[in-house]
C-alpha cells in the first residue's frame, strides 16, 4: 500500500494531508457524496482546500476489493497528472484516495444550462485526447455523473474506477481492449454533444463515430438490469426537487 511521504508519485501536498488524515479528519464532520460496493466517496474540508476522500469499505472481502481498486485508480491519477479537466490528484494515504474537489454541478444537472455547449465539448475533446494519448482510456463516460462542469464551464471529467491502462509496449490483447474502450469514450463524447441525433453530426464527428457490438451487448444486459434493480426509479426519486414545508 502506498502512504504519505514514500515515493516522488505524490503531490507535496501529501504530508500535511496525511497528517490531518489521521490525526483530524472524521467522518462525522464531512459529506458523504456516495456509497458504491467497495468505497465510500466524502467531501471534507482540509489544509489544502476542499478534497474529495474515497474510503474502503469497512469489510473483510468488499474493503480488500476496495483498496485493490482505488490503488488502481490512484494509478490511472498519476497518468493523468497535469492534464487539464482532471482534477489534482493528492495521493492515496493510508488507503484513502484524495483529490481535488471541483466546485460544480455534474452535467446531468447542467446540461440545459450551458452558455456555451460547442465551447464546453471542444474542451472535453481536448481532454480525452490528451488522456488516450497517456494511454488510459475512461470507459464510462456514457454517464452523465462521471462529468463535472467546473468554473467557467470547464468540463472535468471525474470516476476512473474502471479505467482501461495500456502503454505502448503492453501485450496485444491489452493495447487490443484499449482501443475499444477508447472508442467508447468517443461514442459516449458524440452521444452527449449530439444528445443522440446522430443525423445531425459535423462530418468531423461522424468521421470519429464508430459503434462497437460491445456497446450494443452492455445495453442489452444494462436495460434489463436497471429494470430489475429498480435503478431508473431511483434516480428520477433522488433527483426530484423537494417540496417545500
Amino acid at each position: 500500500m502506498t502512504t504519505a511521504g514514500t515515493g516522488p508519485e505524490l503531490d507535496e501536498t501529501a504530508a500535511p494531508l496525511a497528517r490531518w488524515l489521521r490525526h483530524e479528519w472524521t467522518t462525522a464532520g464531512s459529506r458523504l457524496l456516495g456509497r458504491g460496493y467497495q468505497a465510500c466517496a466524502w467531501l471534507a474540508e482540509s489544509p489544502v482546500g476542499p478534497v474529495v476522500i474515497k474510503q474502503p469499505l469497512d469489510s473483510p472481502l468488499l474493503g480488500r476489493l476496495g483498496r485493490m481498486a482505488l490503488r488502481s485508480e490512484a494509478e490511472t491519477y498519476r497518468r493523468l497528472a497535469g492534464i487539464p479537466g482532471i482534477p489534482r490528484f493528492h495521493g492515496l494515504i493510508d488507503g484513502c484516495l484524495l483529490i481535488e474537489h471541483i466546485d460544480g454541478p455534474s452535467f446531468r444537472r447542467a446540461e440545459e444550462s450551458l452558455r456555451d455547449r460547442d465551447r464546453f465539448f471542444a474542451l472535453l475533446l481536448e481532454t480525452l485526447e490528451a488522456m488516450h494519448t497517456t494511454g488510459v482510456a475512461h470507459g464510462d463516460l456514457k454517464r452523465k455523473d462521471n462529468i463535472l462542469v467546473g468554473p467557467g464551464e470547464r468540463p472535468y471529467v471525474i470516476d476512473f474506477g474502471i479505467a482501461w491502462r495500456a502503454d505502448s509496449d503492453a501485450p496485444r490483447w491489452r493495447r487490443a481492449v484499449f482501443e475499444k474502450v477508447r472508442q467508447m469514450d468517443v461514442n459516449a463524447w458524440i452521444k452527449l454533444k449530439y444528445r443522440r441525433n446522430f443525423d445531425a453530426l459535423a462530418p468531423e464527428d461522424a468521421a470519429r463515430y464508430r459503434p462497437l457490438s460491445l456497446e450494443r451487448v452492455a445495453r442489452a444486459i444494462r436495460i434489463p438490469w436497471q429494470k430489475v434493480t429498480l435503478r431508473r426509479w431511483r434516480k428520477r426519486r433522488r433527483n426530484r426537487p423537494s417540496r417545500a414545508e
